[in-house]
């Protein structure tokens, strides 16, 4: 798993994703049904995504990565929903409301949330954060992709390193030891829709380093982040990639 040499999450926010007895989700061993799935997308909740269970590849035999994602393989995920995008300030809001909203944010991701604030407003709003591999799935389908839209780095399709000045700027090559370019520009959590992964969930490369629930090796203190961010390389915002971060940290 790649630990990323400068691993403070600036900006952390995270996803929401849903189970239990209130929505449809499927626990057994087996990709489900063709009438299973179509029963399980027809009750999909507004503004999430559905991700049918089955295979799909995780980690990675890029030269380039870390030795923690190798070597891809394949896993077995069960049928969940996760929200469609970033939680944003408004849904915070909600959640708390003593949470000020800079005119004209309402839209934009929520930052600075520690992993148990996050975990909180998930269950306010009736689930819980994404595992490691429901993020992974979500982002990168079942044919193992590099990013969410394909292989291929397209910079026009997320918010990451090359942003500068309101003009988009061509990524040259990725600089070991060199992760954050101190720009930090975050977009509403509707903006790089052409980025969507496969299941439709938007801004799951850049934007905001997103919180999931899994633990590092078993060690509560250290958490998972995924996604990269504004100011990031490409290299953090691929699917496979994963960067760590105290659990107490925002």
């Amino acid at each position: 798993m790649f630990v990323n040499n400068s691993s403070r999450a600036s900006i952390a926010a995270f996803w929401l994703a849903v189970g239990g007895a209130a929505y449809v989700i499927q626990t057994h061993p087996h990709p489900p049904s063709a009438a299973r799935q179509l029963r399980e997308q027809r009750r999909t909740p507004a503004d999430y995504v559905y991700v049918p269970g089955g295979e799909c590849w995780i980690g990675t035999d890029d030269a380039d990565a870390d030795e923690d994602v190798r070597p891809r393989r394949r896993v077995f995920v069960p049928s969940f929903y996760m929200g469609a995008r970033e939680v944003s300030q408004a849904e915070w809001k909600r959640f708390r409301p003593e949470f000020k909203i800079a005119p004209g944010k309402e839209a934009y991701p929520v930052t600075a949330i520690t992993l148990e604030d996050a975990a909180a407003y998930c269950r306010f709003a009736g689930g819980r954060l994404p595992t490691d591999v429901e993020w992974e799935k979500a982002a990168r389908g079942t044919d193992g992709r590099r990013y969410p839209w394909g292989d291929r780095f397209e910079l026009l399709r997320a918010n990451v390193r090359g942003i500068a000045g309101g003009e988009f700027q061509p990524i040259t090559r990725y600089k070991p030891g060199e992760v954050c370019s101190g720009v930090s520009r975050l977009k509403p959590v509707d903006a790089f829709a052409a980025g969507a992964s496969p299941y439709g969930a938007i801004n799951m490369a850049g934007n905001a380093w997103e919180w999931v629930s899994d633990a590092y090796h078993g060690n509560s203190k250290t958490r998972i982040i995924r996604g990269g961010a504004a100011g990031y390389w490409e290299r953090d915002a691929r699917t496979y990639n994963r960067a760590l971060e105290g659990a107490g940290v925002t």
